[in-house]
């Protein structure tokens, strides 16, 4: 009877996941990001075949302008050509969908996410969310008047090292956080990089920065309230912007963090990211090339350390993995999300605030000067 009872239960439960409606999504940008060129050399599989491999969204069209990217698309068998469209306005109008993800260029960010929200599709959308902070409070505003769900890709916040940071932080293992030390050392120096890349202003902030601020205010739960800083670059480089950052950033309560970074280094040998955060009764520390584990934990007083990450085996523990477990987990909260199961990780109001960091951290290098940051909530849900 309790093989019987089993086999029934099985059964039914196989027959309504086959029943579970998956989400429709789109893509706006097949660049790299989303469909990889080298698969055998990239970090990630990409957004294409992992929601290619989701339970929760199915992929129902792509817009991109270049017709080399829809061809990749059909050559690899993600899409039919009817489904691919270079015009995104007639992608949105012509496919039924419930969500869009956004991952091009972030020029485009912000009329793309217009017209989604005019279609009233809930959005992905990769980092930065706009180039514009102001534009980006507009659009925050309309998101939240129509009540979609708008998520933004923050990789540093949903890898491994990020998210037990967090939880080590928020359940007080570690005390009041005192500082933060964080060493940013990368050979970004290739001149077979596309020109338009030598031209970037603050390159490192941009490109990494954004990474590395926004998770500091995610395992502090804390918001930066002032940001002194110094840029520079060697002679060697190629870019015609500084490729080094100095940053002294003050929260809220009080926790200091210096920031140092270049990616104009030669270094090939050490790893590029060097993390150490010291509370009142211990410090965490991680050393790798793109927040990989391990993660250790040094208990004040204790000579021995606690690996946190022990958990995660093998090639789980390797970069590749990492960002492929990293946008999984975000593909997965989205559509939790969008169904009202959880929280976002990352909202798009949040993001903005790591944005305002962004170039706070900016004026205060090219100015010298102390910038202060407004911390006053704001964008809060409107009643209706």
């Amino acid at each position: 009877m309790t093989v019987l009872c089993h086999r029934v239960y099985s059964g039914l439960e196989i027959y309504f996941n086959k029943m579970k409606k998956k989400l429709n999504i789109a893509v706006s940008g097949i660049g790299n990001r989303a469909l990889p060129k080298g698969i055998q050399t990239s970090n990630w599989l990409g957004w294409v075949e992992l929601i290619h491999r989701s339970d929760e969204f199915e992929l129902v069209a792509a817009h991109d302008p270049s017709a080399e990217s829809i061809q990749r698309m059909v050559e690899r068998g993600y899409l039919k050509p009817e489904q691919n469209f270079t015009d995104l306005t007639r992608m949105l109008t012509n496919v039924p969908c419930d969500a869009l993800l956004v991952c091009n260029p972030v020029q485009y960010h912000a009329s793309t996410i217009r017209q989604a929200i005019d279609h009233d599709l809930h959005l992905l959308v990769e980092k930065p969310f706009t180039d514009d902070l102001q534009e980006g409070r507009e659009l925050v505003s309309l998101i939240q008047r129509k009540k979609l769900t708008a998520c933004v890709v923050q990789n540093w916040r949903n890898k491994d090292v990020g998210r037990l940071m967090h939880q080590h932080i928020q359940d007080g293992q570690l005390g009041k956080i005192g500082h933060i030390f964080f060493r940013y050392v990368r050979d970004r120096e290739n001149p077979k990089l596309p020109p338009y890349i030598f031209q970037e202003k603050f390159p490192l902030l941009y490109a990494m920065g954004i990474h590395h601020l926004d998770l500091f205010r995610y395992i502090l739960n804390d918001e930066i309230i002032s940001v002194q800083g110094q840029s520079f670059k060697p002679d060697w480089s190629l870019y015609e912007s500084d490729t080094g950052l100095n940053l002294f950033l003050k929260t809220k309560r009080g926790t200091s963090i210096i920031y140092s970074g270049t990616i104009s280094s030669p270094n090939k040998v050490i790893s590029q990211e060097s993390l150490i955060v010291e509370g009142e009764k211990g410090t965490l520390i991680n050393e790798s090339q793109w927040s990989e584990p391990p993660l250790w934990y040094y208990p004040k007083g204790i000579v021995d350390r606690i690996e946190l990450t022990k958990h995660i085996k093998g090639q789980d523990r390797e970069t590749t993995e990492q960002y492929n477990r990293s946008d999984r987990n975000i593909l997965r909260n989205f559509s939790q999300s969008i169904l009202g199961k959880e929280e976002p990780v990352c909202r798009a109001e949040d993001a903005l605030k790591s944005i305002e960091v962004l170039e706070a951290s900016r004026r205060a290098c090219e100015t010298g000067e102390v910038v202060y940051l407004d911390t006053t909530p704001e964008l809060q849900l409107e009643n209706s």
